[in-house]
């Protein structure tokens, strides 16, 4: 009775080792590089719902982060396939375990995270501003001009959002609580409609991309920094330096081309 119980302990223990080493394998073939993304014909990318990521409006597929990086697939021969998440968190967890080869959002360059994945060159350098909404009288005496104003007040942003760190350092600042409310599958674009809408307070938002929404919500007030200026980038794995690199120097070689900069006055 005992060899039987230790001859089934042997064997049980040999699936669970070759079960770890499976799952290890699987694991590392996810983490492929450019030749492997290469080989597998096609490159996968996560970016927010949004126009500056990736929307869809009847047939019209658009957004200006899938437009540069359709840019970069079709260079390299390559399928895009784009999965919408608003969650930055998200988005960085499905990165590191392999299950997409590039992040093309605006994400702001922080020590932190240049600990979890690779940055590419920056596409741009903006600041987060407040974004609240112009009282219907026309005053601007109920407006926040200034942080101390936010002292137990309330701010919204999407889920897991960059901008939630910058907040809580900005209540240490002001020895006092702002208080954060984040919203699960919106966009910033999204916030800062409800916003102009009446429905939140307030919001934050990079100051290139508000300047922008201000055209279309011209009752929304951005004349308050949050932060100071930021490097924005897209992200790879720690593992895809061969990947990083082909994806520097095509973006050097494109933002500086009249295809990149007509998709930018399209969008800003």
């Amino acid at each position: 009775m005992q060899k039987k119980i230790l001859t089934g302990i042997i064997f049980g223990g040999l699936i669970l080792t070759v079960a770890i080493v499976v799952s290890i394998h699987h694991h590392r073939n996810r983490l492929h590089d450019l030749p492997g993304i290469i080989e597998n014909g096609r490159i996968t990318v996560l970016t927010d719902s949004s126009k500056l990521g990736f929307s869809v409006k009847g047939d019209s597929v658009f957004g200006f982060q899938y437009e540069i990086v359709k840019a970069f697939a079709d260079s390299m021969g390559l399928e895009l396939v784009i999965t919408k998440e608003n969650d930055l968190e998200a988005c960085m967890n499905s990165l590191k375990s392999g299950d997409y080869d590039i992040i093309a959002n605006l994400i702001p360059i922080t020590s932190q995270w240049k600990k979890e994945v690779l940055f590419t060159i920056p596409l741009f350098t903006s600041r987060p501003i407040l974004v609240q909404q112009i009282p219907e009288d026309t005053t601007r005496s109920k407006l926040i001009t200034n942080h101390y104003q936010l002292l137990n007040d309330t701010v919204y942003i999407p889920y897991h959002s960059p901008y939630k760190m910058r907040l809580e350092h900005l209540s240490d600042e002001i020895a006092g609580t702002i208080h954060i409310i984040e919203m699960k599958n919106v966009s910033t674009e999204q916030m800062v409609r409800l916003v102009s809408e009446g429905k939140i307070k307030y919001t934050i938002c990079d100051e290139l991309f508000a300047k922008k929404l201000k055209l279309q919500y011209p009752n929304i007030d951005i004349s308050l920094p949050i932060g100071f200026e930021q490097q924005l980038a897209w992200a790879v794995h720690l593992k895809s330096p061969k990947l990083l690199a082909k994806l520097n120097d095509f973006l050097t070689d494109f933002m500086g081309s009249e295809a990149y900069w007509d998709i930018y006055r399209k969008y800003f």
